[in-house]
């Protein structure tokens, strides 16, 4: 089992009040836009907090690969290819 799986099982393990469970059931008759738009405003408020060094290490280094991609889209790879090459790193062939 991956530890996003686990992550997963854990954070649906936590019980919920019958109020947040309420909430819940008319958030989930919501059309998908304002579902996504209340998700995202509801993961902000639980995680706006300080990045660390590392995740300020790695958000520049994305923006920086974004840029260049930007500049030079032909310079990309096929997704294939991409996930093909991550899979060997990894010794997942």
């Amino acid at each position: 089992m991956s530890n996003l799986t686990k992550s997963a099982q854990k954070l649906m393990s936590y019980p919920m009040t019958n109020r947040a469970h309420d909430i819940e059931q008319k958030a989930l008759s919501l059309p998908a836009a304002e579902r996504e738009a209340l998700a995202n405003h509801l993961f902000q408020s639980v995680h706006n907090q300080e990045l660390s060094e590392t995740d300020e290490a790695w958000l520049a280094l994305a923006e920086e690969r974004w840029k260049t991609y930007q500049a030079n889209p032909e310079s990309g790879i096929e997704k294939t290819l991409f996930f093909s090459q991550i899979r060997d790193s990894l010794g997942w062939t």
